[in-house]
């Protein structure tokens, strides 16, 4: 292989014209992303030092052992002379382009407004469903809210979501096998859309099938937003309750579920209906912070245009984790490249 010159290359530099200069640009642009994803993925292994035992034989000792064919470093097992990389035994094992991953948890995290599939394929330049694939991934990937973590004075509240049955396969199926698939108990939503007269509203007037999300945040920049069943008292005690201080202050908008929790749990409650307080509501208890957190959660919900509801807890964790005030995309990456648990070795000598 030829030494790379320096100074020859900065000559090269000097001769193109300037639409030849731009594609150079964006050459060297796209060669950075590839080599920032490689060296955050070799900073991951360096970091964790002699502790990162291999998954074959759970050895300790390695050297190196060359470079990866996109340029990461390789290790050998001083005990079963095995290969690796910092991919290996990771979710990322069998992925080429690590630089897409890096460049999605960054969009998916820090970007304002998150793209969406079909436009992060088109900037990426992979299709709809890699990208789709690689959210799901990371979304699972991300560290839940730990147990009682909402302490001090936190809000909570109700966020509505419409159901959404994207991919679903029920009316497909049941118009090419309908002695086999019977007709679903309701039409499309497309259908409810028609304004002519074979078109029916929607049972419940559209209510009844709305998903119900409980947002509940504190004034130390926590934030848990749990898919529920519904805005009955189980629900709510079911994904609260854990996330929160025994004695916590509980301010909600005034909803019967949330004060039945309060009482039965003995939790200090404050109840603004409306957003307006009684003369027995210190001025530092409001529900501003709860609200806007929703509010931010139906705009970013908007340029997916409806997920599917089995995904909506998904989507609320995801825009948690978003709103938290030290988050960083490395919380999505870190836990990508952490190998699986090695199971005990029960084997009693």
């Amino acid at each position: 292989m030829p030494c790379f010159d320096l100074a020859e290359f900065g000559l090269l530099l000097t001769r193109p014209n300037p639409q030849e200069l731009r594609l150079i640009e964006g050459l060297i642009a796209e060669a950075r992303k590839r080599a920032g994803a490689v060296l955050e993925i070799d900073a991951r292994v360096d970091a964790g030092g002699p502790a990162l035992s291999y998954l074959r034989c759970g050895g300790l000792a390695r050297f190196r052992w060359g470079r990866t064919r996109t340029g990461g470093k390789r290790w050998n097992c001083a005990g079963c002379v095995a290969t690796s990389s910092g991919r290996s035994g990771t979710p990322l094992a069998r992925v080429h382009r690590t630089d897409l991953v890096v460049a999605l948890a960054r969009d998916m995290i820090e970007a304002p407004q998150p793209m969406s599939c079909r436009r992060g394929a088109g900037v990426l330049g992979a299709s709809r469903d890699i990208i789709w694939r690689g959210r799901m991934a990371i979304i699972g990937a991300l560290t839940p809210e730990a147990d009682n973590s909402l302490a001090g004075i936190f809000e909570a509240d109700q966020a509505h979501q419409r159901e959404g049955r994207k991919r679903a396969r029920e009316w497909v199926q049941h118009q090419r096998d309908p002695d086999n698939y019977p007709a679903p108990p309701r039409l499309r939503w497309r259908a409810y859309r028609r304004r002519c007269g074979a078109a029916v509203a929607p049972p419940g007037n559209g209510r009844a099938r709305e998903k119900n999300l409980l947002a509940a945040t504190d004034r130390a920049g926590h934030r848990a937003c749990e898919a529920i069943a519904d805005a009955g008292e189980a629900a709510i005690s079911g994904a609260l309750l854990p996330v929160m201080e025994p004695d916590a202050v509980h301010c909600t908008d005034g909803c019967f579920s949330h004060k039945r929790i309060a009482k039965d749990e003995h939790i200090p409650h404050f109840a603004l209906n409306a957003g307006r307080r009684s003369q027995r509501t210190p001025g530092s208890h409001h529900t501003n912070t709860v609200n806007a957190l929703i509010s931010r959660f139906l705009g970013f919900m908007q340029p997916f245009c409806g997920p599917a509801s089995k995904n909506l807890a998904a989507y609320g964790h995801w825009h948690a984790t978003r709103n938290k005030a030290d988050r960083s995309y490395l919380d999505a990456l870190w836990p990508l490249l952490a190998p699986p648990p090695r199971p005990r070795n029960n084997t009693f000598f």
